[in-house]
């Protein structure tokens, strides 16, 4: 699988060609690049399957790399030292991304996913991940992952999304659900700095689909299609919170 490397850090580049050695012999490493512009001529030249792209490079972010190639002409798997904006965005388009210092079963992992993953499902990531970039909050698209493809959805038209143990069910406003093989943890991570509020250790809700919470019978909401949902207790007052301050109170 031709691989390079997109870092400018000698000693982080260096990490990684270890690992890769280590873990992913199947990698064979064709070229590295510390620039933006340099890295978008070296993809060009020498068209490779698989880039590790850091995000801060010394003359810009690795984002504006994608920008030149929207066509799944390789797969990415993103490289940061923890950057909790740069990872969510990342996420909200189903790419792949490694913490730094990188984790040779973490690597092992994101390789092999890399290789399950057909050019049409990348195209579809990166296309959704640039967009994104362009984007206000409740506007954003999210990519959601089932066995079936990769589903590109508005966020604003997520209803809610219910927990089924390592599963989420995601629940639209039209009616249609997808089951996503991801705890509700990952969606409140994503959600919750976008309009959304987990109100239960099973339910996290669109406050713009909430159409009442009422106090009786432990406290329940219950959203624009008719439907429903427990409040724990430890969310109650959280919730009254954000609603008062919705209502300017």
């Amino acid at each position: 699988m031709k691989t390079i490397i997109i870092e400018d850090e000698i000693q982080a580049i260096s990490a990684l060609m270890a690992d890769i050695n280590r873990y992913c012999p199947e990698l064979k490493v064709i070229g590295t690049s510390g620039s933006v512009d340099e890295a978008i001529q070296l993809i060009k030249d020498n068209k490779p399957e698989l880039v590790f792209l850091d995000i801060q490079l010394t003359d810009g972010l690795g984002f504006e790399i994608l920008e030149a190639f929207q066509k799944g002409e390789f797969h990415v798997i993103f490289t940061t030292a923890y950057s909790q904006y740069a990872i969510n965005a990342i996420k909200f388009s189903a790419l792949d991304y490694l913490l730094k210092p990188i984790n040779g079963d973490e690597l092992k992992a994101a390789v092999a996913k890399a290789k399950t993953i057909n050019s049409s499902e990348v195209q579809v990531q990166i296309e959704n991940f640039i967009k994104n970039q362009s984007l206000q909050n409740q506007n954003k698209r999210i990519a959601l992952q089932t066995s079936q493809g990769i589903f590109i959805h508005e966020i604003k038209s997520i209803l809610k999304c219910t927990s089924e143990g390592n599963y989420t069910h995601i629940h639209f406003i039209d009616g249609k659900k997808l089951l996503i093989s991801k705890p509700l943890k990952e969606f409140e991570d994503l959600l919750c700095n976008n309009g959304f509020e987990r109100i239960h250790h099973s339910h996290i809700i669109n406050l713009n689909h909430l159409t009442s919470f009422i106090f009786k019978d432990g406290g329940y909401v219950v959203m624009s299609d008719k439907s429903s949902l427990p409040v724990s207790k430890r969310k109650k007052a959280s919730l009254l919170e954000i609603l008062n301050r919705m209502n300017g109170i």
